[in-house]
């Protein structure tokens, strides 16, 4: 599977394309997850500790940024990013003690997608993201990583980016512009086993370490802010189709005539 994540991304820029509108891009993500074996480990070291850990529920939050090519009917794209949700909570009946837990995940992502429409930024497709997952924990003292997981998830997806202006010098608006992008997506991955991390926090697991698992799944978006390399002007000329080309450049090619 390592194999063939290198591959797509290889594939990413080395493919040859007559069509090319580089851009770089970065924004906010979230995503939709509930862990719920690790809710019921915090939920059981709560009430033996006296803490009051919030569950992991609904509240990943994070970045993403990259660089691709919009090319006249297809896109392909670099990123890399992550998402992380932390519960905190401090003991009332001793000051100094706290607890947290965290949950990230960071992962590299490949991306192709088809552009049904080639003057608009809409496109769909599907990605391969290469990435771990972990879950980490403080107990009145230094982090502890029980679960440490590299995995492959795949994405299906869809984007729609509007040009904006505002962003840029007046002087700039006529021919430069950014993009503002949204994108939905739901993401596939393999269950996580959580065993270790009951079997750490809370030290007398109440169910055997392979029977807790949390399945990371999930609905997400991503809003982004993309600045292609390229001006209104070149990219009309780029999207413009063969024949409006040929009568451009010989149009170029042309003298002046002499008054003399």
């Amino acid at each position: 599977m390592i194999r063939i994540f290198i591959v797509v991304i290889s594939c990413c820029f080395l493919l040859p394309s007559t069509y090319g509108q580089y851009y770089i891009f970065g924004g906010y993500n979230y995503g939709a997850i509930t862990m719920e074996g690790s809710n019921a480990v915090i939920e059981s070291f709560n009430a033996r500790e006296d803490h009051s850990i919030a569950p992991l529920m609904n509240n990943f939050h994070g970045y993403r940024v990259g660089a691709g090519k919009y090319s006249k009917y297809t896109v392909m794209e670099l990123g890399f990013g992550n998402l992380v949700s932390n519960q905190k909570s401090s003991n009332p009946n001793q000051l100094k003690e706290s607890a947290e837990v965290v949950v990230n995940y960071m992962s590299a992502t490949a991306r192709a997608g088809v552009k049904p429409f080639p003057k608009h930024y809409f496109t769909f497709g599907a990605a391969m993201h290469l990435g771990v997952q972990r879950i980490r924990y403080s107990f009145g003292g230094d982090y502890q990583t029980p679960v440490n997981n590299y995995v492959i998830a795949p994405e299906f997806y869809i984007d729609y980016a509007i040009k904006i202006k505002f962003l840029l010098k007046k002087s700039q608006r006529d021919k430069y512009y950014y993009l503002l992008r949204i994108r939905p997506y739901y993401q596939l991955h393999a269950y996580l086993q959580s065993g270790n991390f009951e079997t750490e926090l809370n030290q007398t697991p109440n169910v055997a370490v392979n029977a807790i698992e949390d399945d990371m799944s999930h609905f997400g978006f991503n809003i982004s802010i993309a600045i292609p390399f390229m001006s209104d002007s070149d990219r009309d000329y780029l999207f413009a189709p063969n024949k409006k080309k040929q009568k451009k450049a010989k149009n170029r090619k042309r003298k002046p005539k002499s008054n003399l």
